[in-house]
């Protein structure tokens, strides 16, 4: 019998592989084992992400936040989650307990410029996101912020200045694999 962690990296494989099924089944037996495990129920989170069943996944990264609220990619995705959600309270909750206490810089840099686009400060937003990119070691988020401040400069770039609403573009974390 397979313990938990190697239901996990069972898992993860299997989604890497574009096999949800087999990931959501490893991740099932994962929490059979260990049902208070903040990481299998984090990546299920993420799989529920990845086949769109974002309720899902916002349900469940709040549970493993609860489990383990140091998880700050985990607090950046249900920031992101709760936008995809129109869930703004708790976007700007998630990104505000990130930009306050992570010990990432990136992460801190990349709430605070989801803050500014929440409060349609656009260049503010795409300052911070460049200051963020420049200390980001994580590459799976490192190009998901550079196509959402990419987004962003095109926008800006092209915005006329008689626009009455800003475009923003609320990206999410695509790799959802990404721990480190």
């Amino acid at each position: 019998m397979l313990d938990a962690s190697e239901y996990l990296h069972l898992a993860i494989n299997a989604s890497q592989n574009g096999d949800h099924h087999a990931a959501l089944n490893y991740l099932n037996a994962a929490l059979e084992l260990e049902p208070k495990n903040a990481a299998v129920h984090y990546f299920r989170a993420a799989e529920h992400a990845e086949l769109g069943l974002l309720e899902r996944a916002h349900a469940e990264m709040i549970e493993a936040l609860e489990l383990a609220p140091e998880m700050d990619v985990a607090r950046f995705q249900l920031g992101l989650l709760s936008l995809q959600l129109s869930k703004l309270e708790d976007a700007r909750n998630a990104f505000s307990s990130l930009l306050d206490s992570s010990q990432d810089m990136s992460l801190r840099e990349f709430s605070g410029a989801y803050l500014e686009l929440l409060d349609e400060r656009t260049s503010n937003a795409i300052t911070r996101l460049t200051q963020g990119l420049t200390n980001c070691s994580n590459p799976a988020l490192k190009a998901d912020m550079e196509r959402v401040l990419a987004s962003l400069s095109d926008t800006a770039a092209i915005k006329s200045p008689d626009t009455a609403e800003p475009t923003v573009f609320l990206g999410a974390y695509r790799n959802t694999f990404e721990t480190s």
